[in-house]
């Protein structure tokens, strides 16, 4: 190796020394360089994260189920309801048409001897029964189940409280 390359690979040497001195020297209040530079990008980094789960929405289920009654008494082991309605709404509070309202406990049946009625909810989110019969033979509080579902929205319950 001639002598001019001694002295330039012996300058770079140094600069290299001076440099990595430097960076293990540099940053705020004594923080090597290099971690500051990781604290910086892993902080964009999750604001970027964070601001893309921020713009995701959240599904669209069904909400809640309206009652025309809160609850139900019955004088004697078998109860006759002429009418029960119900309406179906959204997570967002809309109506939900074309959702399956099913009926179930309190030993409930319909005229027709159907001892799961159902109903399919119509344009105004609305599912009506008629001709119900509850049994309940001894005192106390049962719940009559009505349940709600659609194959997109999911499905939801209510209890209606049955008294004798």
């Amino acid at each position: 190796m001639s002598y001019v390359s001694k002295m330039i690979s012996a300058h770079v040497t140094n600069k290299l020394k001076r440099i990595k001195r430097l960076n293990h020297r540099a940053g705020i209040e004594g923080l090597p360089m290099e971690l500051m530079i990781i604290v910086v990008v892993a902080t964009i980094g999750t604001a970027m994260v964070v601001g893309w789960m921020g713009n995701v929405e959240e599904p669209n289920t069904i909400g809640d189920i309206s009652s025309n009654t809160n609850q139900i008494t019955m004088s004697t082991d078998t109860y006759k309801v002429s009418q029960l309605t119900f309406t179906v709404f959204d997570s967002h509070g809309d109506v939900v048409p074309d959702a399956v309202v099913t009926l179930s406990g309190c030993g409930v049946y319909t005229s027709n001897n159907l001892t799961t009625p159902m109903a399919v909810t119509n344009s105004l989110g609305v599912a009506t029964f008629f001709g119900l019969t509850l049994v309940k033979s001894t005192p106390g509080v049962s719940y009559l189940n009505v349940t709600a579902s659609t194959q997109d929205l999911g499905e939801t319950y209510i209890k209606i409280p049955v008294v004798r």
